[in-house]
């Protein structure tokens, strides 16, 4: 992959703290290439309470925009100027671009779950959606779903009122049919009868979190045609359970995929059409390579220095 840098280079940025498990940069890198666009991304560690400054050091140098990971996703909601209802009221937006000195800001996460789910399922419309996580990313692909034609929801989470916020707000712009209740194995038990979509919204499971999901035995009461989807990649012990059951599985990976082509589509106006996924997915692969090489190379140099 080759870098270009002229005058006429849009730059653009990804900020967040720590960036350690980041591999956005090379990603987004290899789709500006491969859709012959003139920019470029570069990380930048931005810590928490750090985000005005560098929103003013984006105007200051005629950045094209920046993408959002935590802690600032919903921090940047006050220095915009724009932004859609769905990202605004969720409070979850992961890309800005800036034009005129204007901010605007749209949250994609929803889309890429929701583009996701239809491109590797088919139409999901009259299902009934479990929620399981009321974080950031948990309203805006709740809110996704229900222009999929998703109109009843169970959200749970470990506070209740977070799931509430979420049940109350879809009912109040989408008129969706909503309940919510507590992250517990008796509540989730209770309600997976009815689900035929799951979709597990926390960092519970994957990683370095592997052993921390606490209910999975509700899996085994999911209905067969149930499907269970997960923001995290490449596997979680939720997917990994609901595989067991025979259940159809869609991992973060195709969301992040499909949030890739949206991406373009709004910072750059490129629409790219399925042909481009096979791009962004070999984009991806490469991606979290590079990113283990990066960390391993730090490992090394941190132990160096002691």
């Amino acid at each position: 992959m080759r870098l270009k840098y002229d005058v006429d280079t849009k730059i653009l940025f990804q900020i967040g703290d720590p960036l350690d498990q980041c591999c956005a940069t090379y990603l987004h890198n290899a789709l500006y290439e491969f859709c012959n666009v003139n920019a470029v991304n570069l990380s930048v560690p931005v810590p928490k309470g750090g985000l005005g400054d560098f929103v003013k050091a984006a105007k200051v140098i005629g950045a094209a925009g920046f993408d959002l990971t935590m802690p600032h996703k919903s921090a940047i909601i006050p220095f915009l100027d724009e932004c859609d209802p769905a990202s605004r009221a969720f409070k979850c937006v992961n890309h800005v671009k800036i034009r005129e000195g204007k901010l605007i800001g749209v949250g994609l996460d929803g889309a890429g779950m929701g583009l996701s789910l239809q491109y590797e399922q088919g139409d999901i419309g009259g299902r009934h959606a479990l929620m399981i996580g009321a974080g950031a990313v948990a309203g805006p692909i709740a809110a996704d779903l229900c222009a999929r034609g998703v109109k009843k929801f169970t959200i749970v989470n470990r506070t209740v009122e977070k799931a509430k916020y979420i049940a109350d707000t879809l009912r109040e712009i989408y008129g969706a049919d909503t309940t919510y209740g507590p992250f517990t194995e008796e509540y989730l038990s209770q309600t997976a009868p009815d689900i035929t979509l799951a979709v597990q919204c926390t960092c519970l499971g994957g990683g370095s979190h592997w052993q921390e999901f606490p209910h999975l035995g509700f899996v085994d009461l999911l209905p067969k045609e149930c499907i269970a989807a997960d923001v995290l990649y490449p596997t979680t012990t939720f997917l990994e359970a609901a595989k067991s059951r025979g259940l159809p599985t869609v991992s973060g990976k195709g969301m992040l995929y499909q949030q890739q082509l949206a991406m373009m589509e709004f910072y750059f106006g490129v629409k790219l059409g399925p042909d481009a996924l096979a791009e962004a997915i070999e984009a991806l692969e490469v991606a979290i390579a590079l990113r283990g090489v990066r960390n391993e190379r730090r490992a090394e140099l941190a132990s160096m220095s002691r």
